[in-house]
């Protein structure tokens, strides 16, 4: 019975047992949509406690995987996890529904939610570039923390990119990690090394976006990399390392072995394990010096 089956399984001690080996590797591209899939379906007509809470933690290992129509599925899962929380927070999409009004430094707008969750305090990116941040809620004619898919609701927008908004312009939680993940996984290699060259970056504004939950794990890393959020983190670490593992490359593999080094604090056993089917004899010497410090004592044999 594959990993997809035994999410489903009659014993609620087999689903729990299967969502806690999903975190435990690193999954290709048409495994981890399979899997998510799965996963989201599992969450969905869960009914044990435990079970639950394993599926819900385990979505964050296969979240580049995840579909729109899945993160539509996880909106309607009335459930306090924040890790789900924060999985919908960063995928938020809103589109502007009514034409915006100044508020003083700040503007009022009626938007729809498309995707996910978006979270007051989390910074949503215009068209054009530009930063905003989604300050307050109504629904209703009521304060919210949140608003979800297929709900409209008014809310104040601030920043840089606050002005100049209008009527039917999306806002998205930062894309960035995402744009990384599907270029890693480009034919061109330098589309490939300049996917990993922003990684980093990437992250770390994921970490400032404030919803995002608590950034930063202690540890040594590039810019960015403490205030980052761990779960973009490991998503980010995870797609660099599978692309690392199978790079042909060496401009590529380079620059995707210095951006899990300025990751290192959200490097796992999984992409750890990843790292260790390296040959280092046979690389050249950047790349060499970039896998020897990452592997450091965690080297094998």
């Amino acid at each position: 019975m594959g990993l997809t089956e035994q999410l489903g399984h009659p014993d609620p001690r087999q689903r729990e047992a299967a969502a806690r080996r999903v975190a435990q590797r690193v999954w290709e591209p048409e495994a981890e949509e399979a899997i998510g899939a799965a996963l989201v379906r599992a969450v969905g007509a869960e009914t044990e406690p435990g079970a639950l809470a394993a599926q819900l933690d385990a979505l964050p290992a296969v979240e580049a995987g995840l579909t729109d129509e899945d993160l539509h599925r996880l909106g309607l899962v009335r459930s306090a996890s924040p890790v789900l929380a924060r999985l919908l927070a960063r995928a938020g999409r809103l589109q502007i529904s009514a034409p915006v009004r100044p508020s003083g430094a700040a503007t009022l707008a009626v938007v729809r939610c498309l995707r996910g969750a978006p979270r007051t305090g989390l910074r949503l990116r215009t068209p054009d570039g530009a930063w905003t941040v989604l300050e307050r809620i109504e629904l209703y004619g009521r304060a919210a923390d949140r608003l979800d898919s297929g709900y409209t609701g008014r809310v104040l927008l601030s920043g840089p990119g606050a002005r100049g908004l209008g009527e039917w312009e999306r806002l998205d939680a930062d894309p960035r990690p995402r744009e990384c993940v599907r270029g890693l996984r480009a034919p061109d290699p330098r589309v490939r090394a300049l996917a990993a060259a922003g990684a980093a970056g990437a992250a770390g504004a994921s970490g400032a976006a404030g919803a995002a939950g608590p950034g930063g794990a202690a540890g040594t890393g590039g810019p960015g990399a403490a205030a980052a959020d761990p779960e973009t983190g490991r998503m980010l670490c995870a797609a660099l390392a599978r692309a690392a593992a199978t790079e042909p490359d060496p401009s590529a593999l380079e620059s995707e072995l210095a951006a899990l080094l300025s990751l290192s604090p959200f490097l796992g056993p999984p992409a750890l394990a990843l790292l260790h089917t390296l040959d280092a004899a046979t690389l050249p010497a950047r790349p060499r010096t970039c896998l020897d410090a990452l592997l450091g004592p965690h080297r094998t044999g």
